[in-house]
């Protein structure tokens, strides 16, 4: 399998970091991520590399067979610049992958972002969005509203099933329990049997407090699921 995706929104903060770590990166087998980035800290002490470094970049894509490229917001500017210095070189990436945000300026952020990889020769097909921090509750089309209404966007987000990550308090549990998502992500143990073995009732309320974050863990999982599934990478 060969895939090369790259992850981009002119806005920051919408996600970008964690839709890689958290919905990428487990579902594509052997996949690596390439963090161009030189100003925000995404929590990770992965290698980082500037957009000014073009060319190693593309020797960098070239090393795996599945590559993830994640575009920092300090950097889309000059990967943008780049990418037209190096004429044909947005063919080398399968699909770009936008999040999006509720809010007004990160919808027209991402809308941007969507006339620069035009004008740069991207086909729409090759633009997927992902709806990010979503309320299941309302339908997409009204929490997205200025997408649904540029002519392009609409293209691109009906020509495709809709991949939404829906908001969730899972970050906000395991930041407040000093707990990292792939420590929990891999924790396989059975809390029903701990729990029951366990010596005193100390040992059980933190097990059973382990075992509530696992089981919202797993709900958030299973939507990354429908999500990752929707997004229709036909190479995957």
């Amino acid at each position: 399998m060969f895939l090369k995706l790259a992850i981009m929104n002119n806005s920051g903060n919408v996600g970008k970091s964690t839709v890689c770590q958290t919905m990428l990166l487990p579902r594509l087998e052997n996949a690596e991520i390439v963090r161009v980035e030189t100003i925000n800290n995404d929590g990770t002490s992965d290698e980082k590399m500037s957009a000014k470094e073009f060319d190693e970049i593309m020797k960098k894509i070239d090393e795996t067979d599945v590559s993830i490229i994640d575009i920092g917001a300090s950097n889309i500017e000059t990967f943008f610049v780049k990418m037209n210095d190096y004429k044909g070189s947005h063919d080398l990436i399968d699909y770009y992958l936008i999040p999006i945000l509720p809010a007004k300026k990160k919808q027209l952020d991402s809308i941007s972002t969507v006339e620069s990889l035009i004008d740069l020769g991207v086909d729409i097909d090759s633009i997927k969005f992902i709806f990010n921090m979503a309320n299941k509750d309302k339908s997409i089309e009204k929490q997205y509203p200025l997408i649904f209404e540029h002519s392009t966007c609409s293209k691109i987000a009906y020509n495709n099933k809709h991949s939404v990550i829906y908001q969730t308090d899972l970050f906000d549990v395991l930041s407040k329990n000093k707990l990292n998502y792939d420590d929990v992500y891999n924790d396989n143990r059975d809390f029903k049997s701990l729990i029951r073995s366990a010596s005193n009732r100390e040992e059980r309320s933190e097990l059973s407090n382990l075992r509530a974050i696992k089981m919202l863990m797993n709900g958030f999982n299973a939507d990354l699921d429908v999500a990752f599934h929707n997004l229709n990478l036909v190479n995957a």
